[in-house]
């Protein structure tokens, strides 16, 4: 069984085979998941007004609150600006990632909670959780890391257990480094490459024969 408590955007969840259970903390991008998986149609148009009324309520019971929060904001972070851009149409873009992104999806089940609300036991577990030191919203605005990693090391006793993070307690291995796509610039005018990495508790990580 594959359990990811962070699922965010689904990028690891949908190179998964089933069976598959993701949770997340934001309610309203797991009510979006489960309406699309039962063929509800995100908006092909949001317009600025549309935007504002969206980001002033943040239903978490209405599909399109996750959709336009993410599809619909500037750099796709939760309502971070009505995103703009000459010839693009970020609604249509959006929908059709998810079009796309739905059959790989379509077997998962998906639940609404808090990583800390799961005991999970004999799992694959993949935890991409807030990255220390980055910007945080909603249901993890606030976010305890010194309980996430005291978590992993419970869940490490019981199930196979991998976080995404740029660093980790000194009791964590990098079992793999990964260049990071995105590129940060310092104060000056030099582009600033990260590396993400992957860790498990020492002990579990896997060993190159």
């Amino acid at each position: 069984m594959y359990f990811e408590p962070f699922c965010g955007g689904g990028h690891v969840l949908q190179e998964m085979s089933d069976p598959r259970i993701a949770s997340d903390g934001c309610g309203a991008l797991i009510t979006m998941y489960r309406a699309l998986q039962a063929g509800w149609v995100p908006p092909r148009s949001i317009t600025e007004e549309e935007y504002a009324v969206y980001k002033r309520t943040k239903d978490p019971n209405d599909p399109a609150t996750a959709f336009v929060a993410f599809a619909c904001s500037f750099g796709g972070k939760w309502f971070g600006g009505y995103a703009r851009q000459k010839g693009y149409n970020f609604a249509v873009g959006g929908g059709n990632a998810l079009k796309k992104q739905l059959p790989r999806i379509a077997g998962v089940n998906f639940e609404f909670g808090l990583y800390d609300d799961h005991h999970p036991h004999g799992m694959l577990i993949y935890c991409d959780p807030p990255y220390a030191g980055t910007t945080q919203y909603g249901a993890f605005s606030g976010f305890d890391h010194p309980l996430f990693w005291e978590t992993m090391r419970v869940w490490a006793k019981h199930n196979t257990v991998v976080v995404s993070e740029f660093s980790a307690p000194e009791d964590f291995a990098c079992a793999l480094e990964i260049p990071a796509k995105t590129i940060l610039r310092d104060g000056g005018n030099f582009p600033v490459k990260t590396c993400e990495r992957l860790f498990m508790l020492r002990g579990c990580e896997p060993r190159n024969p």
